[in-house]
């Protein structure tokens, strides 16, 4: 089992930093070769060409009674400053694989891939499929959506599919990720006069008109009615204006809210709402969706997970749709979809690491999970 320590540093050796590959892609070809799945590496370009994304798609077997398939990125953030180590070499300390994408998510790509070889030694009515996107970070059409595009036109969509993003919370196993609440941004503009900030009557600051706005919608009072979901909640991230000197107020301003939402709201109505509590307010809004709320109660699913989680590491799994948003969104109208991996209290940070431990176990609880879910656990 210790395959996935080694796949996982070679990943990671890759700086695949959203939108370049860098060659980790072949990497991961390369070993489901190895283990006899049938490859695709596949480019997809916007059509103005000035995005171009390479994912993948793999496959073992050709049953159509029974596929699973599993979803992931190899693309990684930017590393940024005050590592400890090069963020591409990977170093094993002090018990962990420290390297960035370890945990988002390279680790469970290399944990389901070894999984998967391993599990393809056996004799199984059905099919294995990997759909693996390379700029899951910044999400362009390139990505999950024109590689599940191809899959409905090849007829290669999975009945059922687990996501190997990062999910536990504070040990390997607590949490699965059964969706996610929807997320929208929303850029607010104000265009007014600038002056002197001694001469009221002689300017119209812009700044002021989008920070009442902004105020006024935090204190919205929004619906919570599925308590599957958390509540939904709006953060201001970015501000800015075109004044650099604190005596003059400026003409043009613009905000960013941030909309995480429940399936008690869609993108549609919460355009309505922010556009209705605009009116009274001299700004202008624009949003820019990401997806809506997703949810998978799929009995079978969760008992497998669970029951192989609970037999690796003797945790008790919880059930949770709370988190960021993932490529979920775009294969819940396909199959059914869960969604667990490794902690995630580390990604996008400096140093990122995983336990070796939680590697290799992860590559345990998926090698079982395969074998219930295709052999019904007789094999365990």
């Amino acid at each position: 089992m210790a395959d996935v320590i080694s796949l996982c540093s070679d990943l990671v050796r890759c700086k695949s930093v959203t939108p370049h590959d860098d060659g980790v892609m072949e990497v991961v070809a390369n070993f489901l070769k190895a283990a006899g799945f049938e490859t695709n590496i596949m480019i997809f370009r916007s059509p103005d060409g000035k995005n171009e994304v390479k994912n993948l798609f793999a496959k073992y077997g050709s049953s159509k009674e029974m596929i699973l398939g599993f979803l992931g990125h190899v693309d990684v953030v930017p590393p940024g400053d005050g590592w400890e180590s090069d963020p591409f070499e990977p170093i094993q300390k002090n018990g962990y694989l420290v390297g960035r994408g370890v945990c988002d998510m390279k680790g469970g790509v290399a944990a389901f891939c070894c999984a998967a070889a391993e599990f393809a030694k056996k004799e199984f009515a059905g099919t294995i499929e990997f759909l693996l996107t390379g700029d899951e970070e910044i999400g362009t059409y390139e990505g999950i959506q024109s590689l599940l595009d191809w899959c409905c036109k090849t007829e290669n969509i999975p009945h059922d599919c687990l996501i190997g993003e990062p999910s536990s919370s504070a040990v390997l196993g607590d949490r699965i990720y059964l969706g996610h609440r929807g997320s929208i941004n929303v850029t607010v503009k104000a265009v007014g006069k600038q002056g002197h900030v001694a001469y009221p009557d002689d300017f119209k600051n812009s700044l002021s008109d989008v920070c009442r706005f902004v105020v006024h919608m935090l204190n919205y009072k929004w619906d919570h009615n599925d308590q599957r979901f958390p509540k939904t909640n709006l953060e201001p991230t970015m501000l800015f204006t075109n004044n650099y000197a604190c005596n003059v107020v400026p003409d043009q301003t613009s905000a960013n809210m941030n909309i995480r939402f429940s399936a008690d709201y869609d993108s549609s109505k919460l355009r309505e709402i922010l556009l209705k509590e605009s009116e009274n307010f001299d700004v202008s809004l624009e949003f820019i969706e990401s997806g809506n709320a997703f949810y998978c109660d799929d009995d079978r699913l969760k008992s497998l997970m669970v029951s192989s989680i609970k037999d690796v590491t003797g945790v008790d799994a919880t059930f949770s749709a709370g988190g960021g948003t993932s490529d979920g969104r775009f294969m819940i109208s396909h199959c059914n979809t869960i969604e667990f991996g490794l902690i995630d209290n580390v990604i996008h940070q400096k140093n990122e690491r995983s336990k070796v431990q939680d590697l290799i176990d992860l590559e345990k609880i998926y090698l079982l999970f395969l074998e219930s879910y295709f052999l019904g656990n007789k094999n365990i």
